[in-house]
């Protein structure tokens, strides 16, 4: 591993560290230290499995699952969790649970993804060393940094009905659960459209408004949480500079969205015949047409 990468990965880790003690102010139970642990041993865990396997390709599977154990391990350290930290866990819990079974579902019992499997080459005897950093930690970290959000307010929430600045928590709410439909349906269209086996591209439901509903959802998922969390600072829970920080998380996934899932996927929706013009006339992510 190159030395640019290492620095890169130190001060990555520091920031996380942080973050998951508050600056460094909260480095027990009343922190996300332990569910930052927590994650790292989570995908240590699958480290091993895929290690045993020799399929390294399995840690998409446990990618949602991440989230969910973040989530309950955060809820059990929290002294007095609130209706607020409930209803996060269970939405949590509900989209990374469909995630994970649904890529167990897609990629169960097939050959290691070729991305990993041209990495395995690549990195040749090295290939569980470096596998753990840039595979495994570096996917646990960014697991981390993208549940930060949903982690605080879990934690740091004092939400109750009625309490001022509430209707903020409901908006962000509504937000997520719009991006949540987006994402399961959009999802199972996709689904159902590839198991009819008609060889052509998928261009009716939701996907006549936006060529990626689920990547939509997926953002809208995660703005929501975010816009949930401002709530922390309104209620002096934590700093603005703590919730200016949280910002990473959506952020962080809008940007490996659309600058790295979205350009590969196009790639591949290009050689079908009805692209050209189903690209002209279907935004890329945002479901409003602009005029020109």
């Amino acid at each position: 591993m190159d030395k640019k990468r290492i620095v890169i990965y130190c001060l990555l880790f520091i920031s996380i560290l942080l973050l998951a003690t508050y600056g460094g102010t909260r480095i027990g139970l009343d922190g996300l230290l332990v569910s930052f642990l927590f994650t790292l041993l989570y995908f240590t865990g699958i480290f091993i499995i895929a290690t045993i396997v020799k399929d390294n390709s399995i840690v998409d599977m446990g990618w949602g699952l991440g989230f969910v154990c973040g989530s309950w391990i955060t809820l059990m350290t929290t002294a007095k969790p609130t209706l607020l930290s409930y209803i996060i866990v269970g939405f949590i819990s509900v989209w990374g649970i469909r995630l994970s079974v649904r890529l167990i579902k897609r990629n169960w019992g097939k050959p290691e993804d070729f991305r990993y499997a041209n990495w395995r080459k690549e990195w040749g005897d090295k290939v569980v060393i470096i596998a753990f950093f840039r595979v495994f930690m570096a996917q646990g970290l960014i697991n981390f940094l993208v549940g930060s959000v949903a982690y605080s307010i879990i934690k740091y929430n004092t939400f109750y009905t009625g309490m001022n600045h509430s209707f903020i928590v409901y908006v962000g709410l509504v937000i997520a659960f719009v991006g949540l439909f987006f994402e399961v349906v959009g999802d199972e269209q996709l689904r159902r459209h590839i198991a009819r086996g008609s060889g052509t591209l998928l261009q009716t439901g939701l996907w006549s408004i936006t060529r990626h509903p689920n990547y939509f959802g997926e953002i809208l998922i995660w703005i929501g949480l975010y816009l949930c969390s401002l709530t922390l600072v309104l209620t002096n829970s934590v700093h603005l500079i703590y919730f200016i920080a949280l910002a990473i998380s959506p952020l962080l996934m809008t940007v490996v969205l659309t600058k790295v899932s979205i350009p590969l996927l196009e790639d591949h929706m290009a050689e079908y015949n009805e692209w050209e013009t189903y690209k002209q006339r279907v935004p890329m992510l945002i479901p409003i047409k602009w005029r020109k």
